[in-house]
């Protein structure tokens, strides 16, 4: 099991939508996370900062999943006007943390 780490930034004014938005996600954006082999997936947030994480078995099947997932694509879109993504271009994902500690 992989443990991705990540990070995006609201954009100003975006928080109470941002909020709005992730306590109804579609269920069909569920079944696609869960599908690309997703779980135990949170975000926080701490002022504009927004911190992703999840486990997942494979990153690379992960993302070619989403990647071909419509409910995904029509999600991304949908909030493309509240946050900054922070994509890393050599990889076209969000800015990835190293773990630097883990207790098991």
């Amino acid at each position: 099991m992989e443990r991705v780490a990540f990070t995006m930034k609201l954009l100003p004014g975006a928080e109470a939508e941002y909020r709005r938005r992730h306590a109804a996600v579609w269920p069909e954006m569920l079944d696609a996370l869960r599908a690309a082999g997703c779980s135990n997936y949170s975000i926080y947030q701490r002022d504009d900062d927004l911190f992703g994480v999840f486990d997942v078995l494979d990153f690379d099947r992960f993302r070619a999943t989403m990647d071909a997932s419509p409910a995904n694509a029509r999600w991304q879109a949908d909030m493309a006007a509240l946050i900054d993504p922070c994509t890393d271009p050599s990889t076209g994902f969000h800015r990835r943390l190293d773990e630097v500690f883990r207790l098991d």
